[in-house]
């Protein structure tokens, strides 16, 4: 692990993760109320696709580095040298930026909120310990 990423830090880290996904969504909130963004809905078809895959991608990841170690996670992390619980908030964080993308195209905050509750549980699931 990086000796900057102390767990003092992640609780920042936590806690931008978590803002700059509030603000991003805020943002397409106000464009839409305000009339910036044209609606529509095309390719709302190829956005769900791409939307069910990524959410099982991150879910199948969530749980191999919580529950199953696997050895592609355990070679990924030793790569990669990110903690556990940060990998598992930007998984987290991939799912409610996928809603935001789905929300300012579609106009259709469903994806956002549910990966934003995504995101909330991976702060759960992956609590920042003073041992990391």
């Amino acid at each position: 692990m990086a000796p900057w990423l102390t767990p003092d830090r992640l609780h920042g880290i936590r806690s931008v993760i978590l803002g700059l996904t509030l603000f991003v969504g805020l943002l397409v909130w106000v464009s839409f109320s305000v009339g910036l963004v044209p609606q529509g809905t095309h390719l709302v078809t190829k956005l769900r696709a791409v939307g069910i895959m990524t959410w099982l991608y991150a879910i199948v990841q969530i749980l191999d580095i919580k529950v199953l170690h696997s050895r592609f996670v355990q070679r990924r992390r030793t790569v990669s040298r990110i903690p556990e619980v940060l990998e598992g908030w930007l998984l987290g964080q991939m799912i409610a930026w996928f809603g935001i993308a789905y929300y300012g195209l579609t106009d259709d905050a469903s994806w956002f909120a549910a990966g934003l509750g995504l995101l909330l549980v991976s702060f759960a699931a992956f609590p920042v310990r003073r041992e990391t």
